[in-house]
């Protein structure tokens, strides 16, 4: 399951990243923390339960800020699905 949680970090930091970009014109990861807190209320990954990496990655691909990893998804989220 650990490999998965990764995955999901990945997925998230590259989505917050890409939104901040297209919303305020940069990245800092001091800002990543801070938007990924005033979005689901922990400024972690680390410390999100495995139901919340999963919404934040749905919520981030439904806006369009995973597009260019959406091949990715929906392999992944059925394989972790399974386990």
């Amino acid at each position: 399951m650990d490999i998965h949680r990764h995955t999901y970090y990945r997925l998230i930091h590259h989505g917050v990243k890409s939104l901040m970009v297209d919303r305020i014109g940069h990245f800092s990861e001091m800002e990543y923390h801070e938007y990924l807190q005033s979005m689901t209320g922990k400024s972690s990954c680390f410390s999100m339960s495995n139901d919340e990496l999963q919404i934040t990655v749905s919520n981030l691909r439904s806006e369009g800020y995973l597009e260019d990893m959406k091949r990715l998804i929906p392999r992944y989220e059925a394989t972790y699905s399974e386990k």
